[in-house]
């Protein structure tokens, strides 16, 4: 059973090419943290969705994509303590830095202009905890939290409490169920599945 077949829908990004690779990096790894939750909250295994399980128990769904690009040995400049003091050692080696991270940041562009690398489009960034006039804002890890208890079932008014109503509650999740590439509706598990925490073997009673 593939994703589609769980009731994912296409998030638009092909499978190809190094801009599907970054995105999808960054999928796996809410995905992960969603899951992580799922765990953390104490929800069974067996109340989570089809595609969650069918992701969780795919290893090669979660290898992430990799293009390292080593620049060159960056070299400081020699200290003369006869002639310098560490202070003006430490400015000399600062500059020369950020003139070799530079550089090698315009070699790393001019592969994306001349058309040999691909154009990587910046992560969305989530808003961190604080308050937006009278609104309170969730820190991350609630957000994720949320999603995941959508994700086992719980309704939006379920979720919601004193400090965050519904309808924030709903726009927060489902931002993070998007990044995830995950819906916010979810159907009950098709069929079930033991929990692969009760697949550990345990020793008997008085067994060496």
């Amino acid at each position: 059973m593939t994703e589609s077949d769980a009731g994912v829908p296409d998030i638009g990004v092909p499978d190809t090419g190094e801009a599907a690779a970054a995105t999808k990096n960054r999928q796996i790894k809410v995905r992960l943290r969603i899951i992580e939750a799922l765990q953390r909250l104490g929800i069974q295994y067996l109340k989570w969705p089809d595609f969650v399980r069918l992701f969780y128990a795919n290893l090669q769904e979660r290898i992430e994509y990799q293009q390292p690009k080593p620049p060159y040995p960056f070299q400081p400049p020699h200290f003369d303590r006869l002639k310098q003091s560490p202070d003006e050692w430490v400015k000399a080696a600062d500059a020369a830095w950020q003139q070799h991270r530079n550089k090698f940041l315009q070699v790393v562009q001019s592969w994306v202009t001349a058309g040999v690398d691909e154009e990587i489009p910046p992560a969305k960034s989530t808003r961190g905890a604080g308050r937006k006039g009278r609104r309170l804002n969730a820190y991350p890890g609630l957000r994720i939290e949320w999603a995941a208890r959508r994700l086992s079932g719980a309704a939006w008014k379920e979720i919601a409490d004193e400090s965050f109503n519904e309808g924030h509650v709903k726009k927060a999740a489902t931002e993070v169920l998007k990044l995830a590439g995950w819906p916010t509706k979810v159907k009950p598990p098709n069929t079930p599945e033991v929990d692969p925490a009760l697949l550990t073997p345990k020793t008997p009673a008085g067994g060496g």
